[in-house]
């Protein structure tokens, strides 16, 4: 309820160019144990908010997939859209454009 409600601000208000602030800023949520009683790094939720990405889905990823992005990837994704010149994060080096587009 309090993350809904901060995104809602963000959606709200406006920055100096009038624009929402959710279209420029990016808001990522997220765990470091997909199963904490197992201490288990797999199956991380993870939720990504504003940064004009599309929104309102459900992205599954399946890690044993041939090419299946890591969470670094994911890293790269939101500091390429921010403006950074990031190439590579930990053992990752591609972003994941084409799943938000």
């Amino acid at each position: 309820e309090r993350f809904s409600g901060f995104i809602r601000q963000l959606r709200d208000k406006k920055d100096a160019q009038d624009r929402p602030l959710l279209d420029t800023t990016i808001v990522m949520l997220g765990t470091g144990m997909g199963d904490a009683s197992r201490h288990s790094n797999q199956n991380l939720p993870t939720l990504v908010a504003g940064g004009g990405f599309q929104h309102g889905r459900h992205l599954a990823i399946d890690r044993d997939a041939s090419g299946a992005p890591l969470l670094g990837d994911l890293y790269i994704t939101l500091m390429q859209r921010l403006g950074m010149d990031a190439e590579s994060f930990s053992n990752a080096s591609r972003n994941m454009n084409q799943l938000f587009s």
